[in-house]
């Protein structure tokens, strides 16, 4: 029985090695691309001006409206993602128009609470893969 034990003991120290650096590469991975979904989100609506033409800094409200609706839909989409809504058209079109105004509201506040969470995860991980590149 210790040699069993010792045997995974082993197996899952040398498991740890071979795929802690690809579980650091995904999450770097995961936080850049969600930061170049959100300049590039923003770059579409300080471009398209849609709503706030006639505010003196309307494009830049603009801009982060449409990155805080991605925000707040990935967030919202952690709580509500498995809802299950019974009915016709109507009832999901209503659904998806709630689901769409509360995650405005949920992005706005969010927004800058996974900005600084994502350049977190990207400072850490990164020199955590640059350390692991340089020392092996």
């Amino acid at each position: 029985m210790t040699t069993n034990t010792t045997v995974f003991k082993r197996m899952g120290i040398f498991l740890s090695l071979v795929f802690s650096d690809y579980n650091e590469a995904r999450a770097f991975r995961e936080a850049f691309m969600r930061l170049v979904i959100y300049i590039v989100l923003f770059a579409i609506g300080y471009r398209l001006n849609l709503v706030f033409d006639n505010v003196p800094d309307g494009r830049i409200f603009d801009g982060y409206v449409m990155a805080a609706l991605f925000c707040g839909l990935s967030v919202l989409s952690g709580f509500m993602n498995n809802m299950i809504c019974i009915g016709g058209c109507l009832t999901m079109l209503l659904f998806m128009v709630i689901k769409l105004a509360i995650s405005m509201v949920i992005g706005i506040i969010a927004l800058p609470i996974c900005l600084a969470l994502n350049l977190y995860h990207i400072v850490k991980t990164g020199a955590v893969l640059v350390n692991s590149c340089f020392l092996s």
